[in-house]
């Protein structure tokens, strides 16, 4: 049991960053991890991120306000889990960081989707000098650590200056006469902590096999499906509070959970019970199921004009083409023990027949925006990725 305790002993804390006029305009997120096993830095970034970005309650999170992350070099190499809106987000990089031309690529990709990058300005020196013109934003330990040229030089380029480490009011004053954008340092303001949820599954792999293969069936059977989840007090709390949304128009608290279930429909209930049990496997779980949700929203959006294709079929077609990455699984020996239609197994299998025809379209389409081919525009392809994002964020901010 201690060792359980040691492994959800995990903390965010969010260090309010102020602007030139003490407006708190942007949040700093700092992690860290107690106890004897620590977790590797891709791992630990993920629960960081997905604490801060999907767990906290509406008050706490950051609203219209920025986020700055600072990200451990391994987790370059998995710019797909970064969160959205892009524009929301400023890329903080380690220093010491070899700026090869493998990096150099990725982060001209990651600028070309909208994030910003925050460079030490140590980082800056000697070799590092090529990511000079990749830096959005210099942070500044110190107010000598660049010289009146350096600094001239990043302005005209466009890049802001972070002050860092603002120890005393005469250090503060300092970093004003260099015209710093932002200030970061606990002088100005105290970080507000807040525990990580506890990690782990909820309820037992083979309870949980049991409701997606029911929820899947074309005959699902409605007891059968109140009989598991009554089990599971997190999925039922989850189902009432989503009966009882605006979304759905009730007016009274339901209390009832197979009332709920009746209320918010099949197709719903099977959205809400994947999301949160995938959302608990591990620790980046939060940020690949919404990647896959924006896979099975693209795939429905797609499907909606076509009177020969069931939407919700291009739906489950979607997310369980990245059902057993979500589950650390083999994803053919998963799908056998679920009953999905034919023609979803064929499209999943082999790429088959018209569901096949969108999962692939979808996948070409995240591969252009992964390697920053994808721009903003009316086409329809486009559109249906742009409205999957809106869906996705829409679904996992209510959860």
């Amino acid at each position: 049991m201690s060792g359980q305790r040691d492994t959800d002993a995990f903390a965010i804390a969010l260090q309010p960053i102020h602007d030139a006029a003490d407006r708190h305009v942007a949040d700093r997120l700092l992690y860290r991890h107690h106890g004897e096993a620590l977790e590797d830095p891709v791992a630990a970034t993920a629960r960081a991120l997905a604490t801060a970005i999907y767990e906290l309650d509406e008050g706490k999170r950051l609203g219209t306000r920025e986020l700055i992350i600072d990200l451990p070099g391994e987790w370059l190499e998995r710019t797909d889990l970064l969160p959205s809106p892009a524009r929301q987000v400023i890329i903080g990089l380690p220093r010491d960081l070899p700026p090869t031309p493998e990096l150099l690529t990725t982060l001209e990709q990651l600028r070309e989707r909208g994030y910003r990058l925050l460079v030490p300005a140590s980082g800056l020196q000697g070799d590092g000098r090529e990511l000079a013109p990749l830096a959005d934003l210099i942070r500044l330990r110190h107010p000598d650590e660049l010289d009146a040229g350096q600094l001239d030089a990043h302005r005209q380029r466009g890049a802001r200056l972070l002050a860092d480490d603002i120890r005393d009011a005469e250090r503060l004053d300092r970093f004003r006469s260099l015209d710093c954008h932002y200030f970061d340092g606990r002088y100005l303001a105290e970080p507000a902590f807040y525990a990580a949820r506890p990690r782990g599954r909820h309820g037992n792999r083979a309870a949980q096999l049991r409701l997606v293969n029911e929820l899947y069936r074309e005959d699902a059977d409605l007891q059968r499906l109140f009989e598991l989840l009554i089990q599971m007090p997190h999925l039922h709390v989850a189902i009432l509070r989503r009966a009882t949304s605006s979304l759905f128009g009730q007016d009274s608290r339901q209390t009832d959970l197979k009332r709920a279930m009746q209320v918010i429909g099949l197709n719903e209930l099977r959205r809400l019970v994947m999301t949160l049990s995938l959302a608990s496997e591990m620790p980046s779980s939060k940020l690949r199921v919404r990647l896959a949700l924006i896979r099975a929203f693209m795939c429905r959006n797609l499907a909606t004009p076509f009177r020969n294709i069931d939407p919700e079929d291009a739906f489950t077609t979607g997310l369980f083409s990245m059902m057993g990455p979500l589950l650390d699984e083999a994803q053919d020996a998963l799908l056998e023990e679920l009953p999905l239609t034919a023609a979803v197994s064929r499209a999943l299998s082999g790429r088959e027949g018209h569901l096949g025809a969108l999962l692939t379209l979808c996948e070409e389409h995240e591969r252009q925006v992964a390697d920053g081919g994808a721009t903003a525009s009316a086409d329809q392809l486009q559109q249906c990725y742009l409205d999957a994002l809106d869906q996705t964020d829409a679904l996992m901010s209510r959860l």
